[in-house]
C-alpha cells in the first residue's frame, strides 16, 4: 500500500518500548499454532482441566501486565444463535466460557463439553497473545487512549466473536450425539480441540487489515492535522454509532474475505472461475505430495496445514456464491 514508505519514517520515531513481549517475531501477525498430538489415553478429565487452567494463567499474567484502554472495561456479548450471554474480562475476547459451558452441558455431557471450552481458551490464548505482540510492536510509543487505535480492539474484538461463535456451533456439529471417549475418539477430541488452528489465518488478515487502517489514520493525521481537513475522515471512521460500525466492520470482513480467496485461489494455481471439480483435483494432487503419511519431511505438515486452510476458503467462496 501506498503508506509503507512513510510507515518507514513512521516507525523510526515508534522506539520505546513500553511490553513485556519478545518482538523477535517483528510485526508477523501469523500464528504459529502447536497442534494436539498425545497419545490415546492422555485426554482424560484431569488433563483436561489442567490444559485449560494452564491457558488461563497464562493469558492472565499476559494481560495482568497490560494497560488497556480506559474507555474499554470487561464486557458481555450476546450470541443470538445460543441464546446465552457471555462475560469476557479482557481484550479481544479472554473469558473463562462459563455461560458457553452451561448451554453445552445441557446438550451433551460435561466431558463433551469440557473438550469444547478447551478448544475455545485454546484460540483465545494464541489470539489474545499474537494480538499484543503485533499491537505493542507497532504502536509502542503512542497513546493506547488515542481514538484510532481504539478502532483495533473494536475490530479484533469483533473478529474474535464472530469466530468462537462458529467454532461453538462447528464443534456442536461434529460432538452431535456422541459421547466422546478419551481414547475411542481421542482424534476427534483434538480436531475439536485445534478447531481454532483454521481461523488463524482469516484472524491475522483481519489483523492486518486493521493495523493498515490505523496506519493510514495516523499518516492523514501527520499530513492534514485532526481538526479541519480530517473532520470529514473523521465522520466516517470514527463514528462511534453501532450500526455505522457494522458497516465498516462487515466492509472490513469483505475485503479480507476476498484478498484470501485470491490467495487461497493462487496458491492452487486456479482462478475463480475454476469449478469445484478442477479444484478437487487440484487438491488432491497437493495432498497426495504433502500429506505427513506419505511425506515425512519437517516441512510437509506445515505445508499441509496451509493447503487445509485454503481448502476451507475456498469451499467457503463455492457455498456463499453457490457455485
Amino acid at each position: 500500500m501506498g503508506w509503507k514508505k512513510e510507515f518507514k519514517k513512521l516507525k523510526k520515531e515508534f522506539n520505546k518500548s513500553n511490553s513485556v513481549f519478545d518482538y523477535s517475531d517483528g510485526v508477523s501477525s501469523i500464528i504459529n499454532w502447536e497442534r494436539s498430538m498425545m497419545n490415546a489415553s492422555y485426554w482424560s478429565t484431569d488433563n483436561l482441566l489442567d490444559q485449560i487452567d494452564f491457558f488461563n494463567k497464562e493469558l492472565k499474567n499476559a494481560i495482568s501486565v497490560q494497560k488497556i484502554p480506559d474507555n474499554l472495561k470487561p464486557y458481555t456479548w450476546s450470541f443470538g444463535r445460543f441464546n446465552i450471554e457471555e462475560q469476557f474480562y479482557s481484550y479481544p475476547a479472554v473469558s473463562y466460557f462459563s455461560s458457553f459451558y452451561e448451554y453445552l452441558s445441557k446438550k451433551f455431557d460435561s466431558y463433551s463439553s469440557m473438550v469444547i471450552i478447551m478448544g475455545l481458551t485454546k484460540f483465545t490464548f494464541y489470539t489474545t497473545i499474537k494480538f499484543w505482540k503485533v499491537f505493542n510492536y507497532t504502536f509502542s510509543n503512542k497513546n493506547i487512549d488515542d481514538e484510532p487505535l481504539k478502532k483495533i480492539f473494536e475490530i479484533m474484538q469483533r473478529t474474535s466473536i464472530d469466530i468462537l461463535d462458529g467454532m461453538v456451533e462447528k464443534a456442536s456439529r461434529i460432538v452431535n450425539d456422541r459421547k466422546l471417549d478419551a481414547y475411542k475418539n481421542h482424534l476427534l477430541i483434538e480436531e475439536i480441540i485445534d478447531l481454532g488452528d483454521e481461523n488463524t489465518y482469516h484472524w491475522s488478515k483481519m489483523l492486518d487489515q486493521a493495523v493498515d487502517i490505523v496506519i493510514e489514520t495516523y499518516m492523514f493525521q501527520s499530513n492534514y492535522g485532526t481538526h479541519t481537513s480530517s473532520a470529514r475522515f473523521k465522520s466516517s471512521f470514527f463514528d462511534e454509532e453501532p450500526e455505522n460500525f457494522d458497516d465498516f466492520f462487515e466492509k472490513t470482513k469483505t475485503i479480507v474475505f476476498n484478498d484470501e480467496v485470491h490467495d487461497a485461489f493462487s496458491y492452487f494455481g486456479l482462478t475463480k472461475f475454476a469449478k469445484p471439480e478442477e479444484f478437487k483435483r487440484v487438491y488432491r494432487k497437493f495432498a497426495k505430495q504433502f500429506h505427513p503419511d506419505v511425506n515425512q519431511e519437517p516441512y510437509a505438515a506445515i505445508e499441509m496445514k496451509k493447503i487445509n486452510v485454503f481448502k476451507t476458503i475456498i469451499e467457503q467462496y463455492f457455498d456463499k456464491y453457490e457455485v
